[in-house]
């Protein structure tokens, strides 16, 4: 049977089968450390040396300009003292912004550990530090018409460069293909920021408020993938849908290097409807929307001379590849 390649090295065949499969391991195992055996957040951070204190600097941003200082006298810089990178700036800030320490940010995560049974999986960091997160996976798995599992975990993710709120996202995640699958719900919410305290009965509250939005985000989530699993999806279809998804430009004349990057995502995307991922899903709006799914967490293009497996990581932590899931879902549910 002949094959031919196409914009990602997905091979297909004429029958419309794919080559492509690989075992991959959850994104975000390629930026932290896997805390096996971490019984609490500090043992998690510690295992993946995040529990440096961030500082902010005594003296307002300056830089030497011809021989002269110029000083940006409401702009201070953040940093920390690494024991193996050294002391590394993290990122420009206001005057009133107070750090949260990494060990204050997750120290509530103890407590969530201990209402769910959650345990910690993942700590890491992006870029220098600036960003820190950290995951928990919930004991149970999902098991959804019958055969599908979905894996359910709490990410958490912490910021030193003043840009992102202490947040705690809702992330499923599809067993046989670790691509994030969550949901953008209507009656369900799947993060959330959190307020800064210490003192220990907020502390608690805010755990059980996070966990109240866990449950019914899985309970919402459980209840929209059954009725996409209920709805059957021809080839036809979903070639109709690819072509709604990934639309060609109007008003104008496309040029033929759009004209060719359009028809290699399509290519893409037709390629991993029959993927061996999508067996035992196969024929279903829930196979069409985790084809998307895997091209965004696993196959899109990745242009840059670093590490793609890694900047893909950075892109479901940072919710870079929600988009287009998010529109192929509002496609999906009309």
């Amino acid at each position: 049977m002949k094959g031919y390649k196409m914009a990602s090295n997905i091979e297909t065949f004429e029958d419309g089968t794919s080559a492509f499969f690989t075992n991959r391991e959850v994104a975000w195992h390629k930026l932290g450390v896997v805390t096996d055996g971490a019984q609490t957040a500090s043992e998690a951070l510690e295992v993946a040396q995040l529990n440096s204190i961030v500082k902010v600097s005594e003296n307002p941003i300056a830089a030497n300009i011809n021989g002269e200082w110029i000083t940006f006298p409401n702009r201070f810089l953040t940093y920390r003292e690494h024991p193996k990178k050294g002391t590394t700036a993290l990122g420009v800030i206001g005057r009133r912004y107070t750090p949260i320490q990494n060990s204050e940010a997750f120290d509530f995560l103890n407590v969530l550990a201990d209402e769910s049974g959650a345990v910690f999986e993942t700590a890491g960091s992006l870029g220098n530090g600036e960003r820190v997160f950290m995951t928990m996976k919930f004991p149970e798995s999902m098991t959804l018409g019958g055969n599908d599992v979905v894996d359910q975990y709490i990410m958490a993710v912490n910021s030193h460069d003043g840009t992102t709120a202490f947040t705690v996202a809702v992330t499923p995640i599809r067993a046989v293909c670790t691509n994030t699958v969550r949901l953008a719900l209507a009656k369900a919410e799947s993060k959330i920021s959190l307020r800064h305290t210490i003192g220990a009965t907020e502390k608690v509250q805010q755990a059980r408020e996070t966990l109240g939005i866990v449950w019914k985000y899985q309970e919402e989530f459980q209840h929209q993938v059954e009725s996409m699993l209920s709805e059957k999806f021809s080839d036809t279809d979903y070639k109709r849908f690819i072509e709604v998804l990934i639309p060609e430009p109007r008003g104008k004349e496309m040029t033929q290097r759009q004209s060719n990057s359009i028809q290699d995502v399509r290519a893409d995307l037709m390629a991993l409807w029959k993927a061996p991922t999508q067996s035992n899903i196969y024929g279903t709006k829930w196979a069409a929307y985790n084809a998307v799914a895997e091209y965004e967490d696993w196959a899109k293009p990745v242009r840059s001379k670093e590490d793609k497996d890694i900047i893909r990581a950075e892109r479901i932590i940072n919710g870079g590849a929600e988009v287009m899931k998010t529109r192929a879902q509002l496609i999906l549910a009309n």
